[in-house]
């Protein structure tokens, strides 16, 4: 029995799904080329973006605009989308600066947003095999090579002390502020990992891997997938201040459950327009 079949996936869900694995297959044969082969330039001052961009982005439009012709596209690259309608929200490699770089840990994202709401999605990493896929009232699953699909369900850490948590560090001008969170929940935590990719963050919170993640400054194209996924994994998402998400470009909480309360309070009164200092 397929994978599609065993999970019951929507036709868009199966076709994300699809559409992640051509994508990531296209990513990892760029992946070995030199710099110049990859096209790397300066979008702006700390922000990368490469050739296996352009062309992952690229054909997942091409599949969409085949399946789907009436869909709009909101993506990392370029947009395509009148906002109204079902729309694909892509990030064709989330990570650009570590594969830029050759170091192997980056994301494909790609999520379906409707009736104002994302429907479903799927992360890949590609040089690790892996898929997180979720739909929404469905749940969240990890389709590894060759193995059964495993359902995601968050870590049950409840002490901030015990816990492994992520950030990211966005462009300016969110990163000068957003450093000054940083020092005390390292003190805090377990430890605190800065990888590179937002999406990855998410999957791996949604797996039980990490306990939590925050970071401003991110774009829907960022997390849309990721969103959904840690919810469908019965973890929580909110802004800094413990309230609901009314758009996914703001300042981002997701944790496990049991950590958002001591994650709010330690967040409490950083943003961008009031920062400490």
């Amino acid at each position: 029995m397929s994978t599609v079949s065993q999970l019951g996936l929507s036709e868009t869900a199966a076709f994300a799904l699809e559409t992640a694995r051509e994508a990531a297959a296209l990513v990892m044969g760029i992946l070995p080329e030199s710099s110049a082969e990859k096209q790397v330039r300066l979008k702006t001052a700390t922000d990368l973006v490469t050739r296996a961009d352009h062309e992952a982005e690229r054909l997942i439009a091409a599949r969409i605009r085949a399946r789907f012709p009436d869909h709009g596209l909101l993506g990392e690259e370029g947009t395509a989308n009148d906002g109204s309608g079902p729309c694909w929200v892509v990030d064709p490699v989330d990570g650009t600066a570590n594969f830029a770089h050759g170091i192997p840990w980056f994301a494909v994202s790609i999520a379906l947003e409707d009736r104002g709401a994302v429907q479903c999605g799927v992360i890949a990493v590609p040089p690790l095999d892996e898929y997180f896929v979720t739909e929404r009232g469905r749940g969240a699953y990890l389709l590894g090579a060759g193995a059964e699909p495993v359902r995601l369900a968050v870590s049950e850490t409840a002490d901030l002390g015990a816990a492994l948590m992520a950030t990211g560090l966005p462009r300016e001008p969110d990163r000068s502020w957003h450093v000054q969170t940083i020092g005390p929940l390292i003190l805090r935590s377990l430890e605190v990992r800065i990888m590179g990719a937002a999406a990855i963050h998410l999957a791996y919170l949604a797996a039980g891997r990490l306990d939590a993640f925050w970071e401003p400054g991110l774009q829907p194209w960022d997390v849309a997938a990721g969103v959904l996924m840690v919810e469908e994994a019965g973890g929580r998402i909110s802004d800094w201040s413990g309230r609901p998400l009314v758009s996914l470009k703001t300042e981002l909480l997701a944790s496990n459950g049991p950590l958002h309360p001591a994650m709010v309070q330690m967040l409490a009164g950083y943003s961008r327009a009031h920062s400490p200092g």
